[in-house]
């Protein structure tokens, strides 16, 4: 929802922004930090734009976003509003992590942290520190959205891609992929999800990764 901002909260309590494409998944992340209220307070859900006013941590979600999302890492970077921004994320490469860090990001959290570890790396980087998941790589690291049917987590990002409509064309742009291995990868995500023709795989696909965003958020 964008721009939704909470109540004032006293101001010892660390303020956080959570960012991401997808509302849900701003809500289930929300959920997830409400246990810690009298640490942290979750001031915004910013769907589709910067955080309004000042807050001690941007939380960016990059799902489905080309090159984890570093053109908006840096954008919240540089925007005053924000004290210092966290990726939080399934996956990440080394050339990504060093790519953020490089760009100003202060955290990459993976997925697979607990809700206490979660707050406490929020903790760490609203006071200035630097954090990195070392669960990065591990197999227990939560599934991501279509894995339940066997798509590979660039499959998913292809298929979510799809199911907002995009063309093959739009989606290599957005993956820095060539239109060929969209192709590949739209073969697989067909196969999988047993469908045939484009429009029963946006029908299939679109409900599937939906619940999947609701769940693993």
């Amino acid at each position: 929802m964008p721009g939704e901002r909470g109540p004032a909260e006293p101001s010892k309590r660390i303020t956080i922004a959570l960012v991401n494409d997808y509302e849900l998944i701003l809500r289930g992340i929300a959920e997830v930090l409400r246990p810690f209220h009298d640490l942290l307070s979750v001031v915004e859900w910013d769907a589709d734009q910067n955080p309004e006013r000042r807050v001690d941590v941007a939380l960016f979600d990059p799902y489905a976003r080309a090159r984890l999302g570093l053109e908006r890492v840096v954008s919240l970077v540089s925007d005053p509003n924000v004290g210092n921004v966290a990726i939080y994320t399934w996956a990440v490469t080394a050339a990504q992590r060093d790519q953020a860090l490089h760009a100003g990001a202060r955290g990459i959290i993976a997925k697979a942290t607990g809700p206490r570890a979660l707050a406490d790396a929020l903790l760490e980087i609203a006071a200035g520190g630097t954090f990195v998941s070392p669960e990065f790589g591990a197999g227990d690291a939560p599934p991501w959205p279509g894995h339940e049917f066997g798509l590979t987590l660039r499959e998913s990002e292809v298929a979510a891609l799809l199911a907002d409509g995009l063309s093959n064309k739009q989606i290599a742009d957005a993956l820095w992929i060539s239109e060929n291995t969209v192709k590949t990868h739209l073969k697989a995500v067909f196969q999988k999800a047993h469908v045939s023709s484009r429009t029963q795989a946006i029908a299939r696909i679109k409900g599937d990764v939906e619940f999947a965003r609701r769940r693993t958020a």
